[in-house]
C-alpha cells in the first residue's frame, strides 16, 4: 500500500484551503484548470480512503509533461500574468498527489500563501480581502494540524476542531499588530520590480474607433472610474469624461476609421503646465481609475494636471508617464467653459481637421452630396452646423444597442437608409459631414455621465457609459462641442443608457449584474451600499500611501513625525509581542494538559481490549518502546505521537 504518513485532519484542512485559494483566480485562468482542480482533489480524497493508489514515476512525469505542454499552449507561447499563475497553480495541484508527510504539507502551506497573495494582483476589494483572512485561517488549520498525529477518526475529528480554533486565536491575536504595522510601519518603495502585464484582453476604449465600436461596451457593467468632486459638481448632463481625441479619419473596408494622428502627444508635464485659478466654474475633483495598461487618463473639458508625474496635451487631454497597470488616483481641475484654440488653428492642425481619406475620393458620395448642399444654402459655419444637427431630429434616426453592420459606404447607409445607431455612428456621421463642409472637427471618445451614490455623492462611471461626440471649430469661438446623439436620445445624456435603451435589453450579453437589478428599491440600495463600501475601503486603505500616511504622523506627532513613529512602533511591538507570549504560554500549558489527558484516555480504551493499557507505575518512554514493539508497522506513528505528549 501506499507509504504515507500524514495527518487526516491536516489533509482536510490542507485539500479545504487550497480549493478556495483555487476558485478567485480561476476566472483569470483558462478553463481547462478547472478540470485540473476537481481530478486533483478527488484523485487525492480517493487515495486517501485507500480505492485509489499514488502514481508511480512514470505517471508523474506524463502528467507533469501534460500539464506544462497546457499552459504553454493556452499561454501561446507568451509570458504574462494569467501564464504564470496558471503555472505555479497547476504545479501547487499536482504536488497535492505526492503527498506523503510533513516536508510536504510545508511546501503546498507555503505556495498557497504565495498564490494567495498573487490573486491581489487581480482584484483588491474589500470582499477580496475578507475572503483572503478566511483561506489564512484554513491554511493556519492545515498548517497546526501537520503537528496533530491522532489515531482515529474520532480524534482526528476532535483534534481538527482544536487546530481550527488555535488559528482563530492566532489571527485574532495578530490584528493589533498587523493595524500598527500598517498605519506606523515606513512606506518604502520595492527594491526591484517586474512588469508583468496581463495577457487578458481588457474591456475599455480603443485608440481607434469604427461605428458600431462602442456598442460593444454597452454589455459590460466593468468599473471604469470614481470621482469625487470637492466642491461643486456639474450637472449629470455636463459630465463628459475625456480620454482619446480622434483626428484622423480613413475609409477602411467601406467603414470609416477614426484614430489619433500623433500631432498632439507632446505634453506638458506637472508642475510646468497650465492651470486654471479656482473660482467660478472651475472644479477640483479626484479620480480613482482602475487599471487599464493604458497612458491616458479622465478629465472634464479644460482639464488640467495638478500632481506629479501627470501631462497636458493640446488637444484639451491629460496623460500619465506611464502605463496604468495598477489602480491610479490624482487630482485634476477642470474650466469646462473655457475657450480652447479661440485665436486660431495652426495650418498642421486645420488640415487634419479637415482632411478626408483622400484616397477614397468616391466614398459615401450620397453624404458629400447632403453637405454640399447644406453648405450652399447656410451662409455660416454655426449655422451649417444647426442644420446638421437638426437633420438628425427630422429624420426619424433612432438610437440602438444592436445596430445593423454596414460593409460598404457605412456613413451613407446610416444617413439614408438604417438610421439607426449607437453614438459612434453619430459622432462619426456628424464629424465627416463637418468636414464636408470644410468646417474643422474631431472625434473625441470617453465617457458621459455616470452614477451618483447618495450616500458620499462620488460617481461611479462604467464602461456601458462609453461615449462618442464632437468637436468642431468655430473662428473666435475654438473648439466647440457638440454631441449629434442628445438629438436622438436626450434622455441618454441627462439619464444614462438605462433610460435610453428602455425597450432593449440592458446589459443583454451579462449573466449576472446587480445593474439589472436596480428596479427593486431594497436590492437597488444594497448595491449603492456595496459601491459605497468598496469606495470608502479604496480611499482609506488602498489609497493610503506614502503621503497620506507622512500627513498622518504629522497630524499625530508633529514635525518629527517618522522618529516618533518609528519609538511608537517599537514600544508598540515590544508590547504586543510581550502580551501575546504571556497569552500562549499560558494557553499553552492548559492545552497541553488537556490533550495529554485525551490521549491517555483514548490510548487506554482502544488497547485495554488487547490488553496493552498503560500501567499505573509505567513512565511514557517505557510505554511507546512497549508499543512499538507490539506495533512494528506503526512504529514511526507511536514514536511521533508520544514525542508530542
Amino acid at each position: 500500500m501506499n507509504n504515507i504518513n500524514f495527518p487526516r485532519n491536516a489533509l482536510l484542512w490542507l485539500l479545504a484551503a487550497i480549493s478556495c485559494v483555487y476558485l478567485p483566480l480561476q476566472q483569470h485562468l483558462p478553463i481547462w484548470t478547472g478540470l485540473v482542480f476537481i481530478i486533483v482533489i478527488s484523485w487525492r480524497w480517493l487515495m486517501h480512503l485507500g480505492r485509489l493508489p499514488m502514481l508511480n514515476v512514470i505517471g508523474k512525469v506524463v502528467v507533469v509533461s501534460i500539464a506544462i505542454a497546457a499552459v504553454v499552449i493556452s499561454a501561446k507561447g507568451k509570458f504574462h500574468l494569467e501564464s504564470a499563475t496558471a503555472f505555479i497553480l497547476v504545479a501547487c495541484l499536482l504536488k497535492v498527489l505526492e503527498i506523503k508527510n510533513q516536508r510536504d504539507g510545508y511546501i503546498l502551506i507555503f505556495i498557497s500563501f504565495f498564490l494567495l497573495a498573487v490573486n491581489f494582483l487581480f482584484d483588491q476589494g474589500i470582499l477580496t480581502t475578507l475572503y483572503s483572512i478566511l483561506v489564512v485561517w484554513l491554511l493556519l488549520s492545515a498548517l497546526i494540524g501537520l503537528h496533530q498525529l491522532v489515531s482515529d477518526d474520532r480524534a482526528s475529528r476532535n483534534y481538527a476542531g482544536d487546530a481550527g480554533k488555535m488559528s482563530a486565536q492566532v489571527l485574532l491575536l495578530s490584528l493589533p499588530l498587523m493595524l500598527v504595522l500598517f498605519v506606523l510601519f515606513p512606506r518604502m518603495g520595492p527594491l526591484w520590480t517586474l512588469n508583468l502585464e496581463s495577457g487578458k484582453a481588457k474591456t475599455g476604449l480603443s485608440e481607434q474607433m469604427s461605428p458600431g465600436d462602442i456598442a460593444k461596451l454597452s454589455n459590460s457593467d466593468e468599473l471604469v472610474f470614481r470621482a469625487e468632486f470637492i466642491n461643486d459638481m456639474p450637472q449629470l448632463e455636463q459630465l463628459y469624461w475625456r480620454a482619446l481625441v480622434l483626428d484622423n479619419y480613413q475609409q477602411k473596408d467601406g467603414r470609416a476609421l477614426w484614430t489619433a494622428s500623433g500631432i498632439f502627444n507632446n505634453a506638458d508635464w506637472f508642475p510646468k503646465s497650465w492651470q486654471p485659478k479656482e473660482g467660478a466654474g472651475v472644479y477640483d475633483y479626484r479620480i480613482i481609475q482602475e487599471a487599464n495598461n493604458k497612458r491616458w487618463l479622465f478629465g472634464l473639458r479644460g482639464v488640467a494636471a495638478m500632481e506629479p508625474g501627470i501631462g497636458m496635451t493640446n488637444d484639451d487631454r491629460i496623460i500619465s508617464r506611464k502605463k496604468n497597470r495598477k489602480r491610479k488616483s490624482y487630482l485634476v481641475r477642470s474650466f469646462p467653459t473655457m475657450k480652447i484654440a479661440a485665436n486660431g488653428l495652426n495650418e498642421r492642425v486645420k488640415n487634419q481637421s479637415l482632411l478626408l481619406d483622400n484616397n477614397s475620393t468616391a466614398s459615401n458620395p450620397k453624404a458629400r452630396e447632403l453637405a454640399q448642399q447644406i453648405y450652399l444654402q447656410q451662409p455660416s459655419d454655426r449655422q451649417r452646423m444647426e442644420m446638421m444637427l437638426q437633420y438628425y431630429k427630422q429624420q426619424n434616426f433612432s438610437y440602438t444597442l444592436q445596430p445593423q453592420v454596414m460593409q460598404n459606404n457605412d456613413i451613407d447607409e446610416f444617413l439614408f437608409s438604417n438610421r439607426a445607431g449607437f453614438c459612434a455612428h453619430y459622432a462619426s456621421s456628424f464629424a465627416f459631414m463637418m468636414r464636408a463642409m470644410n468646417v474643422p472637427a474631431r472625434i473625441v471618445t470617453g465617457y458621459q455621465g455616470g452614477e451618483i451614490n447618495p450616500a458620499t455623492g462620488h460617481i461611479t462611471v462604467r464602461q456601458y457609459d462609453a461615449h462618442a461626440w464632437v468637436e468642431v471649430w468655430f473662428k473666435d469661438e475654438g473648439w466647440v462641442s457638440v454631441d449629434p446623439t442628445a438629438q436622438v436620445a436626450p434622455s441618454r445624456i441627462s439619464q444614462g443608457l438605462r433610460n435610453a435603451v428602455s425597450g432593449e435589453e440592458f446589459l443583454s450579453d451579462t449573466n449576472f449584474s446587480l445593474m439589472k437589478l436596480s428596479s427593486f428599491p431594497w436590492l437597488n440600495d444594497l448595491r449603492l451600499k456595496i459601491d459605497e463600501i468598496n469606495y470608502q475601503w479604496h480611499q482609506t486603505v488602498l489609497n493610503f500611501n506614502k503621503q497620506k500616511q507622512a500627513d498622518q504622523l504629522n497630524k499625530w506627532f508633529g514635525k518629527d513625525a517618522l522618529k516618533q513613529s518609528l519609538y511608537w512602533l517599537a514600544g508598540l511591538a515590544i508590547f504586543v509581542f510581550f502580551t501575546i507570549s504571556m497569552i500562549l504560554l499560558w494557553k499553552r500549558k492548559t492545552i497541553r494538559l488537556t490533550q495529554l489527558q485525551k490521549s491517555l484516555v483514548l490510548l487506554d480504551k482502544r488497547l485495554e481490549k488487547v490488553a496493552l493499557q498503560r500501567s499505573s507505575n509505567e513512565g511514557f518512554s517505557d510505554y511507546s518502546l512497549r508499543l512499538q514493539n507490539a506495533f512494528p508497522q506503526e512504529k514511526e506513528s507511536i514514536r511521533r505521537l508520544f514525542d508530542q505528549l
